[in-house]
């Protein structure tokens, strides 16, 4: 039954790829992202767990869990495919804007000066960010997080600079990728392969076939193990073959706990407290709880992890399941309805304006967030963030140059 309930669940996540792929004419699309993470993470990881170790739930707790993530898939593709809504104008939209050149450094620079007290409080660790990580994961929300997002944005504005050369993107995207490694987290590493393929695919509108996407899979395979081995090398040294990895791609066997518990129903408090305790930071409210959320989930189900502050492990959706139980699966049905067709508008504004803001937020719909705060829906904090970027690449910081006697150029600045 496990067995049917994954397989099942897989071929309905493939079909709609493929379907959405073709539609799009590109088998590299605004997809990508969810599929590249849900295959190996929640499907062929768990596929080998079960067949090394069983069953890690009841067979109810396989077939809604499983259910939750063809219906999410599926109800997102639906919503940007088939709903046809109206494109959405960022504010300043610099019509003609060829990208502030100065901008993406000062922006680089703005990361690593916020970012700098932690590196220098842990400076004996410095060879080893993964240690890092986990000591910051309580704490230091605002250098980490804050540090990342402007990093990200510093890698847009410098993409969609017009007149940059090759070796210059390649000499920034590397500072960028040795700032994030000194993040110790390996999924913000990654996070740069879709900010460029997305790039590639919809503002350089490349299209990518079959074989070459089966080829940019195996890479991306590869790069993920790469990212293991240089954030966290005893996870594969110390395991046989797979087995470290498989152990470590949690999220459905602890959302399975979350199902075959008595946790619930909380009828949305844990939802509610993700989206409000996680954007506070804790010098603006030292009583925050240290259990909200996903970390009640934690400190119910892992308390030793939990009282030594190692982080919250991951839930999928877990924390829809323990606030709403089997109603999680329509209402997810729905939100991810919601999501596509918000990415079909924020598409359908890339396409007319081509802004680095409305790239943003393709990558935000499509999702890929730059701001990596887990768990919460960082709509208004994107939307921030995109009109920065559009502020940013329309800046001069000197006047423009005029010949005598001609009238100004239409369309220069902000509209």
């Amino acid at each position: 039954m496990e067995y049917f309930c994954i397989l099942a669940s897989f071929a309905c996540v493939v079909a709609t790829y493929i379907y959405a792929s073709v539609r799009e004419r590109t088998y590299l699309n605004v997809l990508t992202p969810t599929f590249a993470f849900m295959v190996p993470a929640n499907y062929l990881l768990d596929l080998y767990h079960l067949w090394l170790f069983g069953p890690s739930g009841s067979q109810f707790g396989y077939a809604l869990i499983y259910a939750c993530y063809a219906a999410t898939f599926v109800a997102f593709a639906l919503g940007y495919l088939k709903m046809r809504l109206p494109p959405l104008r960022l504010p300043f939209t610099a019509a003609g804007a060829t990208g502030n050149g100065l901008a993406p450094y000062l922006v680089l620079a703005a990361a690593v000066a916020l970012y700098s007290p932690v590196l220098i409080e842990f400076r004996a660790d410095l060879a080893n960010p993964r240690h890092i990580y986990e000591q910051t994961r309580s704490g230091y929300g605002t250098y980490f997080f804050l540090s990342t997002a402007l990093c990200y944005l510093a890698l847009v504005l410098i993409i969609f600079k017009a007149r940059r050369g090759r070796f210059e993107l390649v000499v920034f995207t590397s500072l960028c990728l040795v700032f994030l490694w000194l993040h110790g987290s390996k999924g913000q590493m990654l996070l740069l392969v879709f900010v460029f393929s997305t790039y590639w695919v919809y503002v350089r509108a490349k299209s990518v076939a079959l074989v070459r996407f089966l080829v940019f899979g195996t890479a991306m395979m590869f790069v993920g193990v790469g990212l293991f081995l240089l954030t966290n090398p005893s996870l594969l040294l110390s395991h046989e073959d797979l087995q470290g990895i498989a152990a470590y791609s949690e999220y459905t066997r602890n959302a399975l706990l979350v199902i075959d518990s008595d946790v619930g129903p909380l009828y949305g408090r844990l939802s509610l407290e993700q989206q409000v305790y996680a954007r506070v930071p804790r010098p603006l409210f030292p009583d925050k709880p240290n259990d909200y959320g996903v970390l009640y989930l934690a400190e119910h189900f892992f308390p030793d992890a939990f009282q030594a502050g190692q982080g919250a492990p991951a839930f999928s959706f877990g924390p829809e399941l323990a606030d709403f139980g089997v109603l999680a699966l329509p209402l997810l049905f729905f939100e991810s309805l919601l999501g596509g067709m918000l990415l079909n508008m924020f598409m359908n504004s890339l396409r007319r304006h081509r802004s680095p803001g409305d790239f943003i937020m393709v990558l935000f719909g499509s999702g890929v967030c730059l701001i990596p705060l887990p768990g919460s829906y960082l709509l208004p904090e994107i939307l921030v963030m995109a009109i920065a970027a559009n502020i940013l690449h329309g800046m001069r910081l000197s006047p423009k140059r005029s010949v005598p006697g001609s009238a100004a150029q239409p369309g220069a600045g902000f509209r």
